[in-house]
């Protein structure tokens, strides 16, 4: 029998997965390995140490040879200058049915046996580096155009969609009706909000805590919102506090008040990425769950 192994290298954590032929996950790894690890040492041989053990402890588990192996895919920070081997951004746009023959295949004998192919990420065009603005609308990614592949897959073709995926660093991937990958968007909000909950003077009022979908309110979120367009960003998380001390509001309100004011950053920043002609006939698909890409759903 022959299977698959998949590897997703982040910033600070690295998952592998062995699959079948036919597409089932019989084992996975996961350690808080990543990017933030290389840049640290100034080496990338402990990531690479990590990935063969992580690969060999999976193969023992379930009795497979490296024989067996058909393929070695790997996506992420692994393809960056601080992974196991640099590969360069692809530029949007990029037709994501002729991916396949953008893959670098390579030996790395101390990561794998066998052949690897490493996915390359994407990156804006650029028409000048000296300009802010064409700065402002630049980006790059790594890892999200492999689930961006396979949420295409899964939605179909025929619309112009945009494809957003919630995380520390929310990506916004905008894929025309052709499958063509024409720009993408990031934000820092998974990241922000996560410093304001813990490391701020909020941090008390909202118990160091996210909103869940058991206390979801979304008209605390809207309000979020509103007060971040009304007042501005620090303005409006300063209010927390005040409507904590004062207006005897729940820790789960300002909970998802807070997450509102953040949510607006994201919501101002897909208003002015304009990459589609065709405003009003674009389909938004929000891939992951909880209070965050429920309230992107909903706003």
């Amino acid at each position: 029998m022959n299977y698959i192994i998949t590897v997703d290298g982040g910033t600070s954590n690295t998952r592998t997965y062995l699959w079948t032929a036919s597409g089932q996950v019989l084992t996975q790894r996961s350690q808080a390995i990543g990017a933030k690890m290389s840049a640290i040492n100034g080496s990338n041989q402990v990531w690479k140490t990590t990935i063969h053990n992580m690969i060999e402890s999976m193969l023992t588990e379930c009795a497979v040879s490296d024989n067996d192996i058909q393929g070695i895919y790997m996506s992420g920070m692994l393809t960056s200058d601080l992974g196991i081997l640099e590969v360069p951004h692809l530029t949007a746009p990029v037709c994501m049915k002729n991916y396949q023959e953008h893959l670098i295949r390579v030996h790395l004998p101390e990561v794998f046996s066998k052949e690897i192919v490493l996915i390359p990420g994407i990156k804006n065009t650029l028409s000048s580096s000296e300009s802010l603005d064409s700065l402002r609308k630049f980006d790059i990614m790594r890892g999200e155009e492999t689930e961006t592949y396979a949420l295409i897959e899964q939605y179909g073709t025929g619309q112009n969609t945009i494809y957003i995926l919630p995380g520390s660093h929310n990506k916004y991937v905008f894929v025309n009706k052709n499958s063509t990958i024409l720009a993408t968007s990031t934000t820092l909000s998974g990241e922000l909000l996560n410093s304001i909950i813990n490391d701020t003077i909020v941090a008390s009022s909202v118990d160091h805590g996210f909103p869940t979908m058991e206390h979801y309110n979304l008209e605390m979120i809207q309000y979020g919102c509103e007060m971040h367009r009304k007042e501005g960003i620090g303005r409006a998380l300063f209010l927390t506090r005040l409507f904590d001390r004062f207006g005897k509001q729940s820790k789960y309100n300002l909970q998802n008040y807070v997450l509102g004011v953040v949510l607006e950053s994201d919501l101002s920043a897909l208003h002015n990425a304009a990459f589609f002609e065709d405003t009003m006939n674009v389909r938004i698909i929000i891939h992951g769950n909880g209070a965050f890409s429920h309230a992107l759903m909903i706003c």
